[in-house]
């Protein structure tokens, strides 16, 4: 006969196990899209030797969803020139004085 806490101990082991299942779907569903939007985005810039795209479409949603996808691996595409992107937006450094709209003009 089984108390309590074995039937609760089991319990939670089939939850964790349902879980487990959930998460590894939702990774293999994640992959899925990346690998498919990688292949889409491949696909779209190849040319055969003769001159002619594989695929002939605007890859812009392709590119979306393919950054949407490793962002949900908590991912990011680098930039190429990191001096320039700096938190002022490329100015070279020198940050505009920042005034709040709320207030009074002085």
């Amino acid at each position: 006969m089984e108390t309590n806490i074995e039937i609760k101990n089991k319990k939670e082991e089939l939850e964790d196990d349902q879980y487990t299942v959930r998460e590894r779907l939702e990774d293999f569903v994640k992959v899925t899209v990346l690998l498919w939007a990688a292949t889409l985005l491949t696909f779209s810039y190849v040319r055969l030797p003769d001159g002619k795209r594989i695929l002939e479409f605007d890859p812009t949603f392709i590119a979306s969803v393919f950054s949407g996808a490793l962002a949900s691996f908590g991912l990011s595409v680098a930039s190429k020139n990191k001096e320039k992107n700096n938190s002022c937006g490329g100015s070279g450094g020198q940050c505009p004085e920042v005034r709040s709209a709320i207030d009074s003009k002085k």
